[in-house]
């Protein structure tokens, strides 16, 4: 059970929220990272030809400051210090991007996605811990910190809009899933709204349908936590082992919705033949089964040998991620 066991020790202070959120964030990242059999996911023992172990530690070590400094505008809100439109989201999401490439001589930015996701949840946790008393000891209702997350999606502005357009065009243009309008780009939402003041929420759901990352941020982290936080509970609960609840997690994320980072890469006929192995490894009880321990392996085979690289469920890995920072803030332990 979480918190049973080498349990943090706090003296609700913001400065132990900021220590406990940012460190959460590393570690997630981290977690994922070293999980094996991960299909098609970088790992130690999996390096990218472009991206390597150093550059994905580098970059999930430059998590630790923007959640640091997230978790703190979140308590400012919490404690009336600041509105919800103060929290200056997307200039936290873009100049985390920008620090993070200066640690690492990859061209690939390794930390967008879980960026994109941490952060808005980053502010509704620091803001239900702050209504907790500050003590990172105690678990948090899930379902407020969605609607707190939410609340700071819907009440950011549009600078927050242009901040993130920057993000985008400069870090991961080209690994998104184009739109089905040929004229559009990651400008087009800005020029609809340019007369017009609007948030991060909207410009999200504008995206939803070119990565899952999007489609979660605009629907209130759905998969995530009905497919994803549920499945690793589940198994944690029952094996207490937490490798195996991040392979299962990450399974059962992949066999829920076809990764758009696949499918912008390969087509959409091998993120649905992809999504389609997934159903059957958790149709035959993934790594709870001899069986599905080796149609992991299979595909895992497969993604990393088929084509002429690696094909990388990237968006599934980024809602994996956070399915483990959600765990290790319950209080979950490796």
């Amino acid at each position: 059970m979480p918190f049973s066991l080498n349990s943090n020790e706090v003296k609700g202070k913001a400065i132990d929220v900021q220590l406990y959120i940012a460190q959460c964030a590393v570690l997630a990242h981290n977690l994922l990272y070293a999980a094996e059999p991960k299909p098609g996911g970088a790992s130690f023992n999996y390096e990218f030809a472009d991206t390597k172990t150093m550059d994905f530690l580098a970059g999930g070590s430059s998590l630790y400051a923007p959640i640091f400094g997230l978790s703190k505008r979140g308590i400012l809100v919490a404690e009336n210090h600041l509105w919800f439109e103060d929290a200056e989201l997307g200039f936290y999401i873009l100049k985390a991007l920008e620090k993070a490439i200066t640690w690492y001589k990859s061209e690939t930015n390794t930390i967008f996605g879980t960026v994109l996701m941490l952060s808005p949840i980053t502010l509704g946790v620091a803001h239900c811990f702050t209504n907790e008393g500050l003590k990172t000891n105690s678990r948090l209702n899930l379902d407020n910190v969605i609607t707190i997350t939410d609340q700071f999606l819907k009440n950011s502005t549009t600078d927050d809009c242009t901040y993130l357009t920057e993000a985008l065009n400069k870090f991961v243009s080209d690994r998104i899933l184009p739109s089905d309008k040929s004229d559009d780009d990651f400008n087009s939402f800005l020029e609809i709204h340019q007369h017009e003041r609007t948030n991060l929420h909207e410009f999200t759901k504008f995206y939803e349908g070119r990565d899952i990352v999007f489609y979660e941020l605009s629907h209130k982290y759905q998969l995530t936590l009905k497919y994803g936080y549920s499945t690793f509970i589940k198994v944690y609960e029952e094996t207490s082992n937490f490798k195996k609840s991040i392979i299962q997690t990450y399974i059962t994320l992949l066999a829920e919705r076809k990764d758009t980072h696949v499918a912008k890469r390969f087509g959409n006929e091998v993120a649905t033949e992809i999504n389609t192995k997934a159903k059957s490894i958790i149709k035959q009880g993934g790594i709870f089964t001899v069986q599905g321990k080796q149609m992991i392996n299979e595909l895992d085979s497969y993604l990393r040998t088929s084509h002429a690289r690696v094909i990388n469920p990237g968006s599934t890995a980024d809602l994996t991620a956070t399915t483990i920072f959600l765990a290790l803030l319950q209080g979950y332990r490796p």
